[in-house]
């Protein structure tokens, strides 16, 4: 299962077909705000004593959506069907996930590929920091980025590994003359990537900034390096 917040991302959770088991809501919540709700679907009305039992406080702003977890796509199939996509290793902050899901729907990327040690996708407040828009882009999992890249090379991707080191490429210089498939590769929230999976990119990329800033929160560093890659593509 998982669990969706709110009814920006429940509806869209619905429109992406995924199946609703239950809401839980407030007394007095208004049903007409989600679009159609399945038939069978679970909808608990809570009073304020029962809400404070099971969540703390006796309010409840946002409704409380139960989903079945969908399967997760194959990771070669959805390979081999992409253009552009994102590789995370050892990504652990569900709200850095959370922005990073919403940041590949926005610039369309074809998936974002998720290795064993990082955020659950699906996770609570992934989901809710996604605004929903984890639901719109496929994200598949690794059990290793070093295979995945090994991979990746081998059916002709070059891959880009975002990191502040000086020893690496300015963004824009690094996807200069790239034609074929891309996949980005974004590390930990506190120190990055690893020095194998540096190693084994294509090309090492940095973002520039000024002197008295030594890194980008990996959200962050992961939008600019998608504007990026589409704005060049748009002007070939």
């Amino acid at each position: 299962f998982f669990i969706g917040e709110g009814v920006q991302v429940v509806n869209r959770a619905l429109e992406a077909k995924h199946h609703l088991v239950s809401l839980v809501m407030s007394e007095n919540f208004n049903l007409s705000k989600f679009i159609e709700l399945p038939d069978g679907t679970e909808i608990l009305r809570c009073s304020p004593l029962v809400l404070k039992a099971i969540s703390g406080r006796p309010d409840l702003k946002d409704p409380i959506a139960l989903f079945l977890r969908p399967p997760i796509p194959d990771f070669k199939t959805t390979i081999k069907q992409s253009n552009i996509v994102l590789l995370t290793e050892n990504v652990q902050n569900p709200t850095n996930m959370g922005m990073i899901m919403r940041n590949a729907a926005a610039f369309g990327i074809d998936a974002v590929c998720v290795d064993a040690t990082s955020c659950d996708p699906y996770y609570r407040r992934a989901v809710r920091v996604s605004m929903g828009q984890v639901f719109a882009t496929p994200h598949v999992r690794i059990d290793s980025v070093l295979d995945a890249i090994a991979y990746l090379h081998r059916i002709g991707y070059v891959t880009v590994a975002l990191t502040p080191k000086i020893d690496s490429k300015k963004l824009s210089l690094a996807l200069q003359g790239i034609k074929g498939p891309i996949a980005f590769i974004a590390g930990s929230e506190g120190m990055g990537l690893t020095a194998e999976v540096l190693d084994s990119a294509s090309v090492k990329a940095r973002i520039p900034m000024q002197a008295n800033v030594d890194s980008l929160n990996v959200a962050t560093a992961v939008a600019i390096a998608l504007y990026a890659v589409n704005d060049l593509k748009e002007s070939i």
